[in-house]
């Protein structure tokens, strides 16, 4: 009777051992297309906050972000040069002044009150502007509120400027 036992253990031994593992494909592409997604989705998430209508202003001494939050609400401030006005959106969402975004700025603070503002203004929006959103920011009550620039103090040259020739 030992010896059937034994003849099984060796037997479900030999089974065990018999070939390589096979490796399965479709678990992995299920998680690999999920992850497209959840990336995707991110992204296109991201792109919809900033307008390529903006052209940030340069800081000299401008400071990179220690950490990237995703707790953050990001209002744009563009500059429309043939009715020399500001156009404002919340995130993708357009605001004819600063006081009628205030309720949306609130409402968004509530839903996450870790967020803050970040705001992306156009170099040539002038600084009442500037001032009247961060009014409706502090009577939406966010008290964090960050400006976004490009570093680099502003000693690029145009395009088309060449260089004078070095004397020989």
């Amino acid at each position: 009777m030992a010896s059937d036992k034994i003849k099984r253990q060796r037997k479900r031994k030999r089974v065990d051992t018999d070939g390589d593992p096979e490796f399965q494909v479709a678990p992995m592409v299920d998680v690999l297309l999920v992850l497209m997604l959840f990336f995707m989705s991110i992204t296109s998430t991201e792109l919809l906050k900033k307008d390529k209508n903006i052209v940030l202003p340069d800081a000299t001494n401008g400071k990179k972000p220690e950490r990237k939050d995703l707790h953050k609400i990001v209002v744009n401030v563009g500059w429309n040069k043939h009715d020399e006005q500001a156009e404002l959106s919340l995130e993708g969402q357009a605001f004819a002044t600063a006081t009628d975004m205030s309720g949306a700025l609130a409402a968004r603070h509530k839903a996450d009150p870790a967020a803050f503002v970040l705001v992306r203004a156009d170099k040539d929006v002038e600084y009442s502007n500037i001032a009247d959103v961060m009014t409706a920011c502090a009577s939406a009550g966010i008290g964090t509120v960050t400006f976004a620039v490009t570093t680099g103090g502003g000693k690029k040259k145009p395009a088309g400027d060449v260089a004078p020739a070095a004397p020989q």
